[in-house]
């Protein structure tokens, strides 16, 4: 079973028919995938039962800003974009392992300090199923 190091994680964006291109200075991501359920306990059960509903994901990414970031990107991390974007967040870029999906960006906040980097956070929320590829649970 393999590990897997953060410091080798990527990201990669693209909106509309852009080609993929990666986000510049990633620090972190995290993907969170959640499911509903719904009960179906009726009278005479001793123990309440559940049936699987519906999904989702959301998730978040702290980058260095850097102004010179390309302009997919920059467009594509812009909450006032209309349309989704599809992202890639790779737990390795060196062997592909991967969550994909179309994302609404839900905020971009910029924070700066008088000792550190420059940095900024997005969030967002799936539109659709995410693809998994190449994890093992």
């Amino acid at each position: 079973m393999a590990n897997y190091q953060g410091n080798n994680g990527q990201v990669k964006i693209k909106s509309g028919s852009d080609s993929l291109t990666a986000v510049a200075d990633v620090r972190s991501w995290s993907v969170t995938v959640t499911r509903e359920v719904v009960e179906n306990t009726a009278m005479g059960d001793d123990f309440r039962k559940y049936l699987k509903g519906t999904g989702s994901f959301t998730g978040s990414m702290d980058i260095v800003y850097n102004d010179s970031e390309t302009a997919v990107v920059a467009t594509s991390m812009n909450p006032d974009t209309d349309a989704a974007v599809t992202v890639e967040f790779y737990g390795d870029a060196v062997d592909g392992t991967k969550f994909v999906g179309e994302v609404i960006v839900n905020s971009f906040a910029v924070t700066a300090s008088y000792d550190g980097l420059m940095t900024a956070s997005v969030s967002f929320t799936g539109t659709g199923a995410p693809t998994v590829a190449g994890w093992v649970y």
